[in-house]
This record gives structure tokens, C-alpha cells and sequence, in this order.
């Protein structure tokens, strides 16, 4: 799918989630109290930011739009206040996130990742309660602020979590910072060159918590596809970075012919083809592509 196809997509889903956590519950008056611009939907812009980076917040002020287009009642200042506040959490979720997280991973898999995140939505929640005093009469300091918490909390998290574990992408980081890898090696066609990328997965293992099944399914899975790409080409040098985010991504990336290892040929025996099998079991997604004499496949366990 072409880049900017994506985009778009990414765009139109954002917006179409806040439109359907908005208009049901403006329309049904679930709660006959609360003002047009607050609700569960203000957790989309800073939970959508942190998956998709920018693109979400676009998709969220699409959605806002949209939302106060269909509601007559709803007066400018409120949806400007709604506009602003979107853009403020949702931009200021992703930059504060990466600026608090060296390696610009998006996983809450320790109780200070949750911390965090749940300072950073006090913080941007905070400021759109201070804002509202600027469009709302009288302000709306206290509800803003403790709708704007919880829902981000509440709704954020288990998005956050649901997203990279399904559908497995890594987030989008600001440009200015380098994404860096969990374990990324040069893999060149010696023993000592693999042994080296085993003990760093079991390092790994024991520095994220994982267990020694889950640490011997990544060596086994590594070790299956190299040894397939070797097959075809052995003495190309392979660049194999491990991510860890909700789920786990391997990445193979090697110059030379077409050369898909996820693929069976018609010469292979039954060894060859049971160890394929065993990775499409473990995996969650698996892809190869192939462009300018140069072949990646990624696997996500």
C-alpha cells in the first residue's frame, strides 16, 4: 500500500472513531449535564497521537468538525475550544511521550510506563481545563480537567495496548529522533556471528521478563529463516533488528536476488517445510518485500 494511501486511511479511521464515540452520546443526552465538548471521545486525539503520531490529531480535528457540524446547538467557541484543546493533548501526549522515553517505544509493559502516561494526560488535561476559561463563561476549569483525565486514562491505555498487540505497527516518532532498535546485529556467515544475536535475545529475555519458551520461539524463528536465506545466499551479510512493543517484530533486511525464505519451493523436503510451518504458527503477521536489489521480511511473534 502506497505511503500516502495509508496516511489517509489512517486520517479517516481517527476521525471516524471520535464521531462515533461523539454523536451517540451528544444525540442520546446519556448525560443530560455534560457540555457538547467533553466525553470519552477526547481520549482519541492523545491515544491516536501516540499510535500514529500527527496523523491521529488530524483525524481527531476532522472528527471534531464533523461533530459540530451536525449539532446545531453547539455555539463557535465551543468547538473552537474543542479544536484547540484536541490539537494541544493530542500533540502534546506524542512530543512529551518521546521526550520522557529514550527509546521512543510505545509499550506499558511496567507500572512507571502507565505513570507516566497518566502524568503526562494530568499535565495536557490541566492546560485545556485552564483554556476553557478563555471560550467557556465562566470557565469549566474542574470538569474539563477530570473528564479529560479519566477518559484519556481509561479509553488511551487499552487502545494503546490493543492496537500495537492486533495490529502490530510501530508507532510514529517525531522526526527529530532516531528510533532505536531492542537488539539490532550484523549477521555475517559464521558461528560465532549467530551465537553472539542468540545471547543477545536471551539478554533481552531476562531484561524484558520474557519467558524461556517465549526467548527459545524468537532464537527458533531467527534461526529458521536465516538458515532459509542462507540457503539461497551464503555469504550475503543479513542486518536483523528485534522491536518490542505490544508484540514483538523481527526484521531481516539483505541485499541480493528476490529471495523469499516465508516461501516453499518445490525441491524442499519435509524438515524445511515443517520448520515454515512452526513460524506461521508463532506468528501474528509475516511480510516480505522486495525493492532496489534489496529483500526485508518481517515476522511478528
Amino acid at each position: 500500500m502506497r505511503k500516502e494511501i495509508r496516511i489517509m486511511l489512517i486520517i479517516v479511521v481517527c476521525m471516524m472513531a471520535l464521531i462515533v464515540l461523539d454523536l451517540p452520546v451528544r444525540f442520546s443526552k446519556f448525560v443530560t449535564d455534560m457540555p457538547p465538548y467533553l466525553g470519552i471521545k477526547n481520549a482519541v486525539a492523545p491515544a491516536s497521537s501516540l499510535m500514529v503520531g500527527p496523523w491521529g490529531v488530524i483525524g481527531s480535528v476532522l472528527g471534531v468538525i464533523a461533530c459540530g457540524l451536525f449539532d446545531a446547538a453547539a455555539t463557535w467557541k465551543e468547538i473552537i475550544f474543542e479544536l484547540i484543546t484536541t490539537v494541544i493533548e493530542g500533540l502534546g501526549m506524542w512530543l512529551l511521550w518521546h521526550a520522557f522515553t529514550p527509546n521512543h517505544k510505545v509499550r506499558f509493559r511496567q507500572a512507571t510506563d502507565l505513570l507516566k502516561f497518566a502524568l503526562i494526560a494530568a499535565a495536557i488535561s490541566l492546560l485545556s481545563g485552564g483554556i476553557s476559561f478563555l471560550f467557556i463563561d465562566g470557565g469549566n476549569f474542574l470538569p474539563v480537567t477530570l473528564v479529560h483525565i479519566i477518559s484519556t486514562v481509561l479509553i488511551g491505555i487499552p487502545a494503546v495496548i490493543i492496537y500495537g498487540g492486533i495490529m502490530c505497527q510501530p508507532p510514529v516518532i517525531p522526526a527529530w529522533y532516531t528510533r532505536l532498535h531492542d537488539i539490532e546485529a550484523d549477521v555475517e556467515n559464521t558461528d560465532e556471528s549467530f551465537l553472539m544475536l542468540n545471547d543477545k535475545v536471551e539478554e533481552l529475555g531476562v531484561r524484558l521478563g520474557l519467558s524461556k519458551k517465549r526467548s527459545f520461539e524468537i532464537q527458533n524463528t531467527i534461526e529458521e529463516v536465516y538458515l532459509r536465506i542462507r540457503t539461497h545466499e551464503p555469504e550475503v551479510k543479513i542486518h536483523i533488528t528485534i522491536d518490542v512493543e505490544e508484540a514483538l517484530s523481527i526484521t531481516f533486511v539483505y541485499k541480493g536476488e528476490r529471495n523469499n525464505p516465508l516461501r516453499i519451493s518445490a525441491d524442499e523436503d519435509l524438515v524445511a517445510l515443517i520448520g515454515l510451518k512452526l513460524i506461521e504458527h508463532r506468528a501474528i503477521r509475516t511480510s516480505y518485500r522486495y525493492s532496489s536489489q534489496t529483500n526485508e521480511v518481517l515476522i511478528v511473534l
